[in-house]
Parts: C-alpha cells; sequence; structure tokens
C-alpha cells in the first residue's frame, strides 16, 4: 500500500511539472516581443551587469494558470484594438465631413400692386316728375331778386408823400411907389415837398420849399428856400376823402433884390392848412387845402435890425401817395 501511495504521488507531481512547463511555453509564444520605446519593456543587461547580478534562483513552482476573460471592447472609437497600433499609433483622429453646400436664397418677389378699380360714375338723378294740373295751380312760384355780397369797404393809406404848390401875396422893402406910401404888395409862388413819418389820427409833416416872386423868378426878382414843420390830425372812416387840418412853421433864407442890389435877410414863417384829400386809388390821391399865412422878413437897417409881415391867404395844392 504504501508503494502504490508514493507511486501515485509521484505520477502526480510530475503530471504538474509537465503543465506548468506547457503553460509557460504558450506564454512565451503569445506575448509580443519588447519595443525599444516601451518603458515597462525589460531592457538587456550589460556584460558588468551580468557578471554582478547574483546567480538566479530555481524558479518556485507556480500554479497553474486559470482561464483570463476576454478583454473589454474599448470605449470609444477613437483606441484600436490592437494595444501594438495604439501604442505605435496613437489615438484615432476623426476627420469631419465636408460642409454642405451653401444652397443660395431666391430674392422675394415684390408685391403686386393691384390698380384701384375704376369709380364709378354716380348715377345720373332723376329728372323730377312732370307737374300735375293740381300742382300748379295750388303752389305758388316765389321770386327772390338776387342780391351780391356786401363789398368791403374802400380803406385808403394815410398819407406819407406830398408835392405841393402854394401861392401867396407879401409885400416889397425900401422906399414906396404908391402915393399912399404902404409898401406895395407882391405874390410868391412856392413848391414844397411834405414827407410825413406818423400818419395815422395825428400827422406829424416835415417840409422843404423853395418860392419866387411871381413873374419874375431868379432874374430879377426875390426868393427865398425855407425848411418847415407840421402837425395836425386827420379824419379816415369816409372813404376816399379824408378830412386834415395842420399847423406849421418854418424858416430860411430870403434874397431882395432893390435897386439893382441884392440884399440878403431872414425869412419865417407861421401858418395853419384845412383841406380834403381825395383819393382816386388805395395809394394815390389830390390835396386840396386854404390857409392863413404869416410871413416875416427881417434885415438890418443903418446898423439895427429890423422886420415886416403881413397877414394873408394862401392855397395850396398837391399830389401824392
Amino acid at each position: 500500500m504504501k508503494v502504490t501511495s508514493r507511486a501515485a504521488t509521484f505520477v502526480a507531481r510530475g503530471i504538474v511539472a509537465l503543465a506548468l512547463a506547457g503553460a509557460s511555453a504558450a506564454r512565451a509564444q503569445t506575448q509580443p516581443p519588447p519595443f525599444a520605446g516601451d518603458p515597462a519593456a525589460p531592457r538587456p543587461r550589460t556584460p558588468e551587469a551580468q557578471r554582478s547580478a547574483p546567480p538566479p534562483s530555481q524558479p518556485a513552482p507556480q500554479a497553474r494558470p486559470t482561464a483570463s476573460p476576454a478583454p473589454a471592447p474599448p470605449a470609444d472609437d477613437d483606441t484600436f484594438d490592437d494595444p501594438k497600433v495604439h501604442r505605435r499609433l496613437g489615438p484615432r483622429i476623426t476627420v469631419p465631413p465636408p460642409p454642405a453646400p451653401v444652397v443660395p436664397v431666391a430674392p422675394t418677389p415684390p408685391p403686386v400692386v393691384r390698380a384701384p378699380p375704376p369709380e364709378r360714375a354716380a348715377p345720373a338723378p332723376a329728372p323730377p316728375p312732370p307737374p300735375t294740373a293740381d300742382t300748379e295751380t295750388t303752389t305758388p312760384t316765389v321770386v327772390r331778386p338776387y342780391a351780391p355780397g356786401g363789398e368791403e369797404p374802400f380803406r385808403p393809406i394815410p398819407p406819407r408823400l406830398k408835392l405841393g404848390f402854394r401861392r401867396f401875396e407879401f409885400v416889397q422893402i425900401g422906399a414906396s411907389s404908391a402915393p399912399s406910401g404902404v409898401a406895395a404888395r407882391e405874390t410868391f409862388n412856392n413848391v414844397a415837398v411834405d414827407v410825413y413819418p406818423v400818419s395815422n389820427i395825428v400827422r406829424v409833416g416835415l417840409s422843404s420849399s423853395f418860392g419866387w416872386q411871381s413873374g419874375q423868378f431868379l432874374v430879377d426878382g426875390d426868393y427865398f428856400a425855407m425848411q418847415s414843420f407840421s402837425l395836425g390830425g386827420q379824419y379816415r372812416d369816409l372813404g376816399r376823402f379824408i378830412p386834415f387840418a395842420e399847423a406849421f412853421t418854418g424858416v430860411g433864407y430870403m434874397r431882395r433884390l432893390q435897386f439893382d442890389r441884392t440884399i440878403p435877410t431872414a425869412f419865417w414863417q407861421f401858418g395853419a392848412d384845412a383841406g380834403v384829400e381825395i383819393y382816386a386809388a388805395r395809394t394815390g390821391y389830390l390835396s386840396l387845402a386854404i390857409g392863413y399865412l404869416r410871413p416875416v422878413n427881417g434885415f438890418a437897417v443903418r446898423q439895427q435890425f429890423t422886420s415886416i409881415f403881413v397877414d394873408t391867404w394862401s392855397f395850396k395844392i398837391g399830389i401824392g401817395i
């Protein structure tokens, strides 16, 4: 019995040794050769390392390897199935697909504007029914005269500029040729340009005038030049007629001719006019006025100043705008 058990033990140990040797050979055939760049691969020993290394010991008996499970598939598509290819080539590179071609968008057609439908003409009103005999006898006909609308009243523009002519009487100076010794009278004509800077209910005027002895003019007669100022009022609510009244005064130079000798003298006057301005249009009128006038002539006689004057009436006519 003892011999039989020892033989069985020996046979079992031999079977185990053969199995371990076969597993080592199979492992050596399936293990890939080491890669030069792989840090985990065993490096060859140099002669110095082999001389200094301790002698190898007897390998310990190894247990029988069990069947290992199949390797799990890669987690993603970037890794290779073969580890050697993965270590050499690295992870996979996914090339994106080419972009889709750009399709041009067709332009939006403009909105179609439709013409409005033509307007239909309104139907002509039906003619009134012919009057019957009863209507003609019972409905009276009312006839009203045509009355035009009221016209706007005429409103003239107040006077602004006037060209006037005045005629008045004055006296001569020096020795009188009349038997009574009274100075002889002489008639003067006067042309004036009147400007009215203020012309409403109240009118203010400035006048420049030149006068000369009637029938003589400048050759062998007397003449004067004068500047005047006037103040008055006017009434504008009579349509084409504007009555007015104004007072005036002025001063100037007068040349006297006596016995073929020229005598320079002073001339001034006071007066008042009353008249009416008749408008042919809104800006054109004819002026008529009658006034009282006191002309005064001052001069030197025998080293003293003396003056003569006369109270007279004057008549003035003019045109203006």
